[in-house]
């Protein structure tokens, strides 16, 4: 007696993957639930063994994953472009507030438009003191005190 047909499990397969997706960062769990999908598809329509339901998962795992990954980027997350002038990062002089103190030459953290980021500096900064972005590198932003004027 079988518990489930083949198609329902890969189906179910594709679905939790689905889910899973929304919980991890990178993008890459979606194309191997499509690939469930295909696998549940062929399984509904032909009567694959369970090694054949295997190999069409793994072509169409790769397939999908190295051949539709950045076609499916550019329509949910949007063309990425390096963070050149036109980053508000990358052009400095933003302000934001130290959640963690750095020590130099160890990091400390920022939070910046909503978003906690890695963060260097020249001197040490205090936590809750408001800083100004000077760079951007990658994930680490370099930044400084904000010069107070005297009265």
């Amino acid at each position: 007696m079988e518990l489930a047909s083949p198609w329902l499990l890969w189906l179910s397969i594709g679905v939790t993957l689905f889910v899973m997706e929304m919980a991890v960062p990178g993008f890459v769990l979606f194309f191997f639930g499509l690939a469930a999908w295909i696998t549940a598809a062929g399984s509904y329509f032909f009567n694959w063994t369970v090694n054949i339901q295997l190999g069409v998962f793994l072509v169409a795992s790769l397939i999908s994953l190295f051949g539709l990954r950045s076609l499916v980027r550019k329509i949910f997350i949007g063309d990425s472009k390096d963070d050149g002038e036109d980053s508000i990062v990358a052009q400095g002089g933003e302000k934001c507030t130290v959640t963690r103190a750095i020590l130099p030459p160890a990091d400390g953290q920022v939070k910046f438009a909503g978003t906690f980021w890695r963060a260097e500096a020249d001197e040490a900064i205090q936590e809750g003191e408001v800083v100004q972005v000077t760079k951007q590198n990658d994930l680490l932003l370099t930044v400084s005190k904000i010069e107070r004027k005297h009265q």
